[in-house]
């Protein structure tokens, strides 16, 4: 398993020690940031430890649970945090400043979250995997947040750094590596308009080798200007017409819910 995390700055330099039942790897820091790759017993499920002069620094167990019936990939920011990125300036307040108890869910989606992991679309028992561009810095406040909210559990993928690869490769990345995970799984695709996740979707499905095992792609619209809208309906008309694929985008949960439910995506 490959390995990455950041320590706070006064810790620039030095070593850490990472442990996984019975396995062990040194890392150097660099600026405060390690990275590495260790041996694991189950890619399934396992736990990495982080010492550092012989004080654990953290734990923190991970599950990859190969029972699941499809995956939920879902962005985070503004797709269920609010984080207003189209500003720059209020995203890095929203971001870097707020605290984790103070910020808003994009309303609406914790409970229809749920009623996904509950199994209301009907395909099955579900896995989460929240597939985001920030930071792997913000982990432990978007852990809090996805458990403060009671959000499904599920795996939490951050990009390494803020300069570590663009948006588009880290998702489009990933996205393929879940793919390989869950080889013949169904997928449901989440995220929203304010950047790159529907031309990140479509590239995906239009390169898949099985693009009908995507059930949905559902993008929350967060600008309302003329332009995006018009270029979110030429993506669902391209991805209805030429896959069969529904594409929802939506702004208010009762008009996502019922689109959902229209498109056989939620009982």
């Amino acid at each position: 398993a490959k390995l990455s995390g950041l320590r706070s700055k006064w810790l620039n330099s030095g070593k850490v020690v990472v442990e996984s039942e019975g396995y062990k790897v040194k890392a150097n820091i660099n600026d405060g940031e390690f990275s590495g790759t260790i041996k694991v017993s189950s890619l399934a499920s396992f736990t990495l430890r982080v010492y550092h002069d012989e004080k654990q620094l953290h734990s923190e167990r991970f599950s990859f649970p190969g029972n699941a019936d499809f995956i939920v990939v879902s962005d985070i920011d503004d797709t269920i945090l609010v984080t207003e990125v189209t500003s720059r300036l209020k995203m890095a307040y929203n971001s870097m400043f707020k605290d984790v108890d103070k910020r808003q869910t994009v309303n609406g989606t914790p409970e229809l979250y749920r009623e996904i992991g509950s199994g209301a679309t009907g395909i099955g028992n579900p896995h989460f995997v929240y597939l985001s561009s920030s930071p792997a810095f913000l982990s432990r406040s978007l852990k809090a947040f996805l458990v403060r909210n009671n959000f499904p559990p599920g795996t939490l993928i951050l990009k390494k750094s803020l300069t570590s690869g663009d948006h588009d490769g880290h998702k489009t990345g990933w996205l393929k590596k879940v793919l390989d995970r869950y080889a013949g799984k169904p997928l449901l695709l989440f995220g929203d308009s304010g950047e790159r996740d529907p031309f990140i979707y479509r590239s995906f499905v239009e390169n898949k080798e099985n693009p009908s095992l995507v059930k949905g792609i559902i993008i929350h619209e967060v600008t309302s200007r003329n332009e995006k809208i018009e270029s979110l309906k030429e993506f669902r008309d391209f991805l209805l017409k030429k896959f069969k694929i529904p594409f929802i985008y939506w702004s208010k949960i009762s008009e996502l819910k019922q689109s959902m439910r229209d498109d056989g995506l939620l009982k």
